[in-house]
C-alpha cells in the first residue's frame, strides 16, 4: 500500500482544509505522497509548504487511516501541525485553487455531501475533541 502524509492544523476551533480539484472537488487536509527517501514528519512539512506556502512545526501523530483516491489505495499518516511562519495562500492553483477553515459541524456536512476524503471521514470521531 502506498503512503501519504497529511497535516491537521487547527486554529480557534477550526481545521484548515484544502480544496483539491485534481480529480474533481475533494476537501482534505494539506498533504500528499511520502517520498521514499524522506521521513514522515519531513514529508508532511514539505507537502504543506508546497500546497499552502507556510512552514509548520510537526507534532504528534494523530492517526493512521486508509483512503481510496482516484490514484489508488493509500495509508495516510495524519500529524498535528502548527503554523510556525507565514500565512496560508494558494501555491498550486491548478491542483488546489482554494482552502478554508472548517468547524466540526462543517466537516460533518462535507462528509454527508460526499466531498470529504475517505480518511477524513474515518478520522471524524478522533477529530471531534480537537474542534470543540
Amino acid at each position: 500500500m502506498r503512503e501519504m502524509t497529511a497535516g491537521i492544523i487547527v486554529k480557534d476551533g477550526k481545521m484548515l482544509l484544502v480544496h483539491n480539484m485534481k480529480h474533481g472537488l475533494r476537501v482534505e487536509p494539506p498533504g500528499g505522497k511520502k517520498l521514499p527517501d524522506e521521513g514522515w514528519e519531513e514529508s508532511v512539512a514539505r507537502e504543506i509548504m508546497e500546497e499552502l506556502g507556510v512552514e509548520v512545526r510537526v507534532g504528534a501523530l494523530q492517526g493512521e487511516y486508509r483512503t481510496h483516491s482516484p490514484e489508488g489505495d493509500f495509508m495516510v499518516r495524519m500529524y498535528l501541525c502548527e503554523i510556525a511562519s507565514g500565512e496560508p495562500r494558494v501555491m498550486e492553483p491548478e491542483k488546489v485553487p482554494s482552502y478554508g477553515w472548517y468547524s466540526f459541524k462543517d466537516l460533518k456536512r462535507l462528509s454527508n455531501e460526499g466531498l470529504l476524503v475517505p480518511n477524513m471521514r474515518l478520522a471524524l470521531d478522533d477529530l471531534e475533541d480537537l474542534l470543540s
